[in-house]
């Protein structure tokens, strides 16, 4: 199998970066030609909407973009791959839609994710983003256990 276009869902966490190391050897050793850093922004919530107003909704919609877009720049010049080109996007949504959305729409042939996220056990595992993405995933799904992500972190 020849991958041509590889996601890398990241939600700014350490956890989740320690699919890196991954990326890289699979990119550099496959001759992936296309690399995609990904991050889901959640829109704000009717709660905040309602505090915030719509005005202020936006710009904490727009300031999160703007920082996700920044760690994902950070994350492009720290991988160092040579060979690929690595594009960044940023989606706002719910994370396992938007992630599946962008399989589906963008010829993606491998995601490579990890086990747990920066929203914790809760939300990353039953039931979770990782699980929906699992099950729900039109491409193969390379999975970084969070225990080797674990011991890394620490």
């Amino acid at each position: 199998m020849k991958y041509k276009k590889m996601l890398v869902p990241l939600d700014m966490s350490e956890y989740a970066e320690c699919v890196l190391d991954h990326v890289r050897e699979i990119a550099a050793t496959r001759a992936v030609p296309e690399v995609v850093l990904l991050n889901v922004v959640e829109p704000v919530r009717p709660a905040a909407q309602a505090y915030l107003g719509t005005d202020g909704s936006k710009v904490a919609e727009s300031n999160a973009r703007d920082s996700a877009k920044s760690y994902l720049d950070g994350i492009k010049g720290r991988i160092g791959l040579e060979g690929s080109l690595v594009s960044i996007t940023v989606a706002i949504g719910e994370p396992a839609e938007q992630i599946l959305k962008y399989i589906d729409g963008n010829g993606v042939d491998l995601v490579i994710l990890s086990s747990h996220g920066r929203s914790g056990a809760s939300n990353w595992f039953l039931g979770s983003v990782v699980e929906r993405v699992l099950r729900r995933s039109s491409a193969p799904v390379f999975l970084v256990p969070s225990a080797e992500c674990r011991v890394r972190a620490e």
